[in-house]
């Protein structure tokens, strides 16, 4: 733009120059008019162009700030990489029908994927999430935008499953507060309506079928005993008290953590009707489950070493300790040999001492 104006300013000063020095008649001001009217368009169209960011450096410039609002330990370079994996795929399907719309859905959505990833600096699982960030803007900007009528419907098959899973919950704990139920169950919808109207993730783009309804509810039902061990853990019916709380909770909040852990089961089970997993996620999770089994064994190759080491050191401490008494007994014989023999040469021969008293008990002869 700047160069455009130069260029304009530049034409213009010598159409002027041209006019006073030759005294032009008027055909050269409607000469000078003709062309200041071409490049006005050109400039205008610069200006145009770069009146602001578009629509996809807004969207990147909007997931930046919530990374920094909830940093992670990540270096520079990860923290880029995750960025350039996002523009990847979103300039890749920059053609596809509803893009704005795609495009504000992934602004809205990211907050809530960035929020459930764990704040470390693994490598393996840093490439986990930029391999999920990866395919889930993929499958948004590549699948059929939903209508409002599929909204719907799939807002009514999670109040469904979740009606469901609450009332199956009651039945087998009957003792429990439906108010609790109840709270922690609207909770748990409120959150999936919220994805659903963004949904970057892909269970809540598409409705299920009601095959898929139908395994989610057997699936639920087969999960009762692992609810009673859940039961038991927060202190419910459990003759002891709960190990990870010293003072247990009052049944209210009691009843409430149940539900709340029970509808995250029932969460993770919507989870079977997402589309298959592109291979390369599916080769991010298989590294780094071999970089977690490796870490494993390092570390009780380490405990393994460790102990092997404290042996050694508790053997050699004890053999140290067994010279040690040899040497003081040894020292402390040698003192006692020096202090009898010191004792004999100093004191007189009894034998000696015998002669002695016999010369003074004979009396000389006159």
């Amino acid at each position: 733009m700047r160069e455009k104006v130069i260029e304009f300013s530049a034409l213009e000063d010598c159409a002027d120059q041209s006019e006073r020095s030759l005294d032009m008649p008027d055909k050269y001001h409607a000469l000078r008019s003709v062309i200041i009217a071409s490049l006005l368009p050109t400039a205008f169209a610069g200006k145009i162009g770069s009146a602001g960011p578009t629509l996809t450096e807004q969207t990147l410039e909007t997931i930046q700030k919530c990374m920094a609002q909830s940093p992670t330990p990540w270096p520079d370079e990860w923290k880029q990489e995750y960025i350039d994996t996002i523009h990847k795929a979103v300039e890749l399907y920059k053609d596809s029908p509803h893009y704005a719309k795609r495009l504000e859905i992934l602004r809205k959505g990211f907050a809530p994927c960035w929020e459930n990833i764990p704040k470390t600096n693994d490598k393996s699982l840093f490439e986990v999430y930029r391999c999920r960030i990866r395919w889930h803007v993929e499958h948004l900007m590549e699948s059929e935008f939903p209508t409002e009528q599929e909204r719907q419907k799939l807002c009514d098959q999670f109040t469904d499953i979740w009606d469901y899973a609450a009332s199956s919950l009651l039945k087998q704990f009957p003792f429990l507060d439906p108010n609790a139920v109840q709270k922690a169950k609207q909770e748990d919808l409120s959150l999936c309506y919220r994805k659903i109207e963004t949904p970057l993730m892909p269970v809540y783009l598409k409705p299920m079928s009601e095959e898929q309804v139908g395994q989610i509810k057997q699936r639920w039902d087969k999960l009762r005993y692992v609810r009673v061990d859940l039961w038991h853990r927060l202190g419910g019916g459990s003759p002891t008290p709960s190990k990870n709380n010293n003072v247990q909770l009052p049944s209210a909040e009691r009843d409430y953590e149940l539900t709340k852990e029970c509808m995250s089961q029932l969460l993770g089970l919507v989870w079977i009707v997402v589309p298959e997993r592109p291979d390369y996620y599916v080769t991010a999770l298989n590294d780094q489950s071999k970089a977690i089994e490796e870490r494993m064994r390092s570390n009780h190759q380490a405990r393994r070493n460790q102990q092997r080491l404290e042996k050694e050191c508790s053997r050699q401490l004890l053999q140290t300790e067994h010279i040690s008494f040899m040497w003081a007994a040894l020292l402390e014989t040698m003192q006692c040999l020096d202090g009898a023999a010191s004792v004999v040469t100093e004191e007189q021969d009894p034998l000696e001492n015998t002669k002695k008293n016999l010369r003074k008990e004979v009396v000389p002869m006159r």
